[in-house]
């Protein structure tokens, strides 16, 4: 072979390397992709990991610091500011009124700086904003801020400038939501003997088909002389929605327009999340098939009840809803950090059930997808515009730590939030799904409060 040819040989075989290189990083970006790729290199990771067993963190901690202000130059008090590892430990640290900010105590390296605070876009440091061209073309091969020994006095500053969030896209102000006009009447003795009526709902624009998505009401009235009020309810379930109907049921029958979905089990979840705002946007319109020859009254402002993995949704949603839009929120045993659950899962702390380990392996590793994990983390978003909110949650959960729940509560206490905890000894994860006094307990609390909160 000529050196012509080697030197051709070597520069296809470096082009292929980059192309590829770009490629699998790209992936990381594209919806359809990325759950995917993450949990491939996931167990690569793992494969390689025992083949080759080394304990490369090391020893050495330095700092970072620096200052968050707005664009235009007002400081940003209690920003959130993240430096995740691998194994889904953080370091975080909020600002004070003055915009200033340390970490200390991190690792030796380069690591993502994720910086966040409600109403404005987060930033993900990957290199520093004075970087030149090989520091820019070094961040997208490792990406990150230098960390290098010594004092905070000595740490890497980093100085952020937030930028107002851009909403997301709006929702039709009459949705294209289709309520079959076939009702069946239904009902359960258990977790509460009650009965109601249930249609399907379907939404063509976004693929929805019949049997996902129900309607459930009643007409039982104390004073057949009054009109019936119904409080408008979106409850988000963690799984199909004809799974929990002695569910939905009692609360239709509590005087509730209930409209029930349960999003499917992948954390590429935008799609799930723009039905439920749709749906949420469809509630106190009336009878949209027009079945009802005297539309029945509804309060104005809906509610939404979420459990489980479908809080994430139901949380990013209210996140994303104008304020004083929702009237109240009730959440049973709901992740609110999921770094912190990415963390427990590494350390082998617990092993969730049906495949929530996947899920969260197919976010990404923490400390590069540190973003992400943000995103869907509620504990990061609160802020005093936040619905009134009760918290349910049991020290028996063996899916979501107890622990999650405690940090929302927290979290939300801390805002000013009108917040309410129902810290259960038993009931397991799901609170619902059985009969017995804790389940009518649990169905009576969360009826009065949503009834105290129109």
């Amino acid at each position: 072979m000529t050196n012509q040819t080697w030197r051709l040989a070597l520069a296809a075989s470096a082009f292929l390397s980059v192309a590829v290189a770009v490629a699998w990083d790209a992936s990381g970006r594209i919806e359809a992709l990325w759950p995917v790729r993450n949990v491939i290199a996931h167990d690569v990771a793992g494969i390689l990991t025992a083949v080759v067993p080394a304990d490369i963190r090391p020893t050495d901690t330095g700092s970072l610091r620096g200052t968050v202000h707005d664009d235009g130059g007002r400081p940003v008090p209690r920003a959130t500011v993240l430096v995740a590892m691998p194994d889904g430990s953080v370091t975080e640290a909020r600002t004070l009124a003055d915009g200033t900010w340390t970490l200390t105590g991190i690792p030796v390296g380069r690591h993502p700086v994720w910086i966040g605070a409600p109403g404005f876009a987060p930033v993900t440091m990957i290199h520093r904003a004075d970087a030149g061209l090989t520091g820019r073309l070094r961040a997208w091969f490792e990406p990150g801020i230098d960390v290098a020994s010594g004092t905070v006095a000595a740490g890497t500053r980093v100085d952020v400038v937030l930028t107002t969030e851009t909403p997301p896209i709006p929702v039709p102000d009459t949705p294209e939501t289709v309520t079959d006009a076939t009702e069946a009447t239904l009902s359960c003795e258990r977790p509460v003997a009650s009965t109601a009526r249930r249609s399907d709902v379907t939404i063509p624009q976004m693929g929805v088909p019949s049997g996902e998505i129900f309607r459930y009401r009643t007409d039982g009235a104390t004073d057949a002389s009054q009109p019936v009020v119904r409080r408008p309810l979106l409850v988000v379930y963690p799984g199909p929605a004809s799974q929990w109907e002695c569910a939905s049921i009692p609360l239709a029958s509590a005087g509730f327009e209930v409209i029930a979905y349960g999003p499917p089990y992948t954390f590429a979840i935008e799609r799930e999340i723009r039905i439920l705002r749709l749906l949420l946007a469809s509630l106190g319109t009336g009878d949209p098939a027009g079945r009802s020859a005297e539309p029945r009254p509804m309060q104005s402002r809906p509610a939404i009840l979420a459990g489980s993995y479908s809080a994430i949704h139901a949380l990013r949603v209210v996140q994303d809803t104008g304020a004083g839009t929702i009237g109240a929120v009730v959440l049973m045993g709901p992740p609110v950090d999921l770094l912190d659950l990415r963390h427990r899962l590494e350390t082998g702390d617990y092993r969730p059930p049906f495949g929530l380990d996947r899920a969260l392996i197919a976010l990404g590793m923490p400390d590069r997808e540190v973003a992400r994990h943000a995103r869907y983390s509620a504990r990061f978003h609160v802020t005093a515009a936040h619905p009134p909110t009760l918290v349910i949650h049991s020290r028996s959960d063996d899916v979501v730590p107890v622990a999650q729940g405690e940090a929302y509560l927290s979290a939300l206490r801390d805002a000013g939030v009108a917040a309410e905890g129902m810290i259960l000894d038993g009931g397991g994860h799901y609170l619902l799904s059985t009969g017995g006094g804790e389940a009518d307990a649990i169905l009576a609390r969360t009826v009065t409060f949503l009834m105290t909160h129109p």
